[in-house]
């Protein structure tokens, strides 16, 4: 077993390789660890309200893995070794007895043919529910294909390699294994006898449980106090062919707690107040980041289709007019955020939140929504963002008629409810 103290800030940390599975390839560890680090070094809180209409609060750690790894691999085209959250179909492995691997599934786009990337989104359409897995890396052999996994189909039929180098799964302090995950990431690492040498698990320890005593400051910190943190915090770094100067770092999530017991800047709610009161509070620079982009969020109102469904007005408390958009810019703007993260109108419906990441890197934002309880990444084109937050705003103001409207003039229709995919 392989093993590196680090010390990151004032979290001390250990790297382990669990001696059950397969070490990392070579020169993976460095980068993977470079990704934990980071992520340790940001122990975001979030209060995330579960479908049953219950509350849990977790650390961010695996998110900021995630979106550190997505930004690589968007600005790399998807060429890249790393594939974060790849979500696998595990029905062609019951259906078979285990005779055919699980197979990835790829973006929505069927005419761009086999060599398309895989899907973004984590409920992804012909999903099976139970039958969803979302390992959280997958380390590929050859970086010129896009194909993550070690079926020699797709969905579609069409022939591939094997392409999975390794499955790496990162067990953070706290974590521990769902009802049959560790068996199921065993099936789409390799067949029974090579899985072992195809899967590495590591352990990240907390020494001296200095993480759990940071979430316990942090749930107890004021804004303001919250806010001194993250400019404290180290910046994770992006990888890409051009060095780029400033790296990636993610904004604080906010519980809902403290919105009833803080005062909340009214420049900023009102975005978050439409999406059923989630996150309370944001800093200066996406304040800033909104007024030059999305300017309507910074008054209270709603959207208001005109009597002929061809433009959405956002109308404030007094009647007034703030902005406007006609129904086709809408339906450009969805189609432009579905090539880029495979998204639906299924699970746009559900979103119960979303947050805006602080960095913007070279016309890149990370975006956060919270759907059917699970925390879902995305990283999209600065155009995009205000487009997207318009759309779930529509959802979460506009009446049910306007929004089925919409959802025609979209060319979309809304489906059943999710299933969870770990």
């Amino acid at each position: 077993m392989t093993s590196a103290m680090v010390q990151v800030a004032t979290t001390c940390t250990t790297v382990n390789e669990q001696k059950t599975y397969a070490e990392l390839p070579p020169r993976t560890k460095g980068y993977l660890q470079e990704k934990i680090e980071y992520a340790l070094n940001a122990p975001d809180i979030v209060d995330i309200r579960l479908p049953d209409g219950s509350n849990t609060i977790a650390l961010l750690k695996q998110l900021v893995m995630t979106l550190a790894i997505r930004v690589d691999e968007r600005l790399a085209k998807y060429y890249w070794q790393y594939k974060a959250e790849v979500t696998f179909d595990m029905w062609p492995d019951f259906e078979s007895g285990g005779t055919k691997a699980p197979i990835p599934f790829l973006s929505g786009k069927v005419e761009d043919g086999p060599g398309r990337r895989h899907s973004l989104n984590p409920f992804p359409p012909g999903r099976r529910a139970g039958y969803l897995r979302r390992p959280d890396v997958i380390i590929v052999k050859s970086p010129a294909d896009h194909w993550p996994g070690r079926s020699l189909v797709d969905h579609q039929g069409y022939p591939h390699v094997d392409n999975s180098l390794r499955l790496v799964e990162v067990k953070f302090p706290g974590d521990a294994w769902g009802t049959g995950q560790e068996r199921a990431y065993q099936k789409i690492a390799g067949n029974p006898g090579e899985y072992m040498r195809r899967m590495t698990v590591i352990d990240v320890s907390d020494c001296n449980g200095k993480l759990e005593n940071a979430r316990a400051r942090a749930l107890a910190m004021s804004p303001e106090e919250r806010a001194n943190e993250r400019e404290k915090r180290l910046r994770a770094p992006i990888r890409s062919v051009e060095p780029i100067p400033q790296p990636a770092w993610y904004e604080d999530w906010v519980s809902r707690a403290e919105k009833a017991s803080q005062e909340v800047s009214a420049a900023v709610a009102p975005i978050w107040d439409m999406l059923h009161d989630g996150i309370c509070y944001v800093s200066g620079e996406v304040r800033a980041w909104l007024q030059n982009h999305a300017p309507w969020v910074m008054t209270a109102g709603k959207w208001v289709a005109d009597a002929a469904g061809e433009t959405w007005a956002w109308v404030d408390e007094e009647g007034h007019e703030i902005y406007r958009y006609t129904t086709a810019q809408l339906k450009a703007g969805w189609e432009a955020i579905v090539q880029a993260t495979d998204i639906t109108w299924e699970v746009l419906k559900q979103v119960d939140w979303t947050q805006i990441g602080t960095s913007i890197i070279k016309g890149l934002v990370a975006v956060v929504v919270v759907v059917a309880g699970a925390v879902v990444a995305f990283v999209l084109a600065e155009a995009l963002v205000a487009i997207l937050l318009t759309l779930a705003a529509i959802i979460a103001t506009a009446s049910t008629v306007a929004v089925t409207a919409l959802a025609a003039a979209l060319g979309v229709s809304a489906t059943v409810g999710l299933a969870s995919a770990t």
